[in-house]
């Protein structure tokens, strides 16, 4: 029982964190500054994940996990687009020139590299979820090509596999390299953060005591190191506001106690005069 209950567990915990995302959206009605290419990136990162399971067979848990979020990635790129469209029709997109940056461009800016192996261009010119459902289908057609015919083949299922975590290593190198750009923890939800670092150590357990291919145990361990890294880059950011929150009012209060000696100055001249 116990044995069905964790392996349920390791099924839906990382959904936890898109369903916070998809809460946010029907909350606030708004889409802003969420990327549709990272969900795109996860998707294909689970579906790599997906296909390698018919390559070397691992725990069919993961299989399941895999599938879920595949399905909720689907659904975020749908409310993405449709809040915003609604965004556009009642003018609430800030204009880019005012200094707000959405996430298409923060990759670009972040990762120019990667750029030019993904187009990001390309991608952000697809306003409507079902132009990247047929792009995912296509690339997961033409996977289902290689697969039949090299899925005994061990370079090949490394690759994929390979692939996969390079893969999920991007969504977290994007959020490391954005937030060391803009020198701000503001703008990411640090209880997400805290919930992939969870989900990843559960994860690596996980393929440990299942001993699942020695891949998969490594790409857990790459992102529990970067998830460490994200959150060290959180609190130093977070500690590095809290002093200047408190430089300033030391400074507005030091100000207000010189103002108010001047006054208190000019009160008393004025009284011996």
């Amino acid at each position: 029982m116990e044995e069905i209950l964790f392996d349920g567990f390791v099924i839906f915990s990382p959904s936890l964190n898109y369903l916070f995302q998809i809460l946010k959206f029907k909350n606030t009605k708004s889409s802003k500054g969420f990327s549709k290419l990272l969900c795109f990136i996860i998707m294909l990162t689970h579906t790599l994940r997906i296909f390698f399971w018919f390559t070397e067979k691992y725990k069919f848990t993961l299989l399941i996990q895999s599938f879920l979020v595949i399905v909720i990635q689907f659904y975020l790129i749908y409310l993405c687009i449709k809040y915003k469209e609604k965004e556009i029709k009642y003018n609430i997109i800030p204009n880019e020139n005012n200094g707000n940056i959405n996430a298409t461009n923060k990759i670009k800016n972040g990762l120019s590299k990667i750029k030019n192996i993904i187009n990001i261009k390309f991608m952000k010119n697809l306003n409507n979820a079902m132009e990247y459902y047929k792009i995912y289908f296509f690339i997961v057609f033409l996977l289902s090509i290689f697969n039949l015919s090299m899925k005994d083949n061990y370079f090949y299922s490394n690759i994929i596999v390979y692939g996969s975590i390079f893969l999920e290593m991007i969504c977290s190198l994007v959020q490391i390299v954005e937030i060391y750009r803009t020198k701000t923890q503001k703008n990411i939800s640090k209880i997400m953060v805290l919930l992939w670092l969870l989900g990843n150590v559960l994860k690596a357990y996980y393929n440990i005591y299942n001993k699942c291919p020695i891949q998969l145990i490594i790409g857990a361990y790459l992102q529990v190191f970067l998830n460490v890294v994200l959150i060290s880059e959180l609190i130093y950011y977070y500690l590095k506001d809290m002093t200047l929150i408190n430089n300033e009012n030391i400074s507005i209060t030091q100000d207000n106690a010189n103002k108010f000696n001047i006054e208190g100055n000019c009160d008393n001249s004025v009284e011996n005069q």
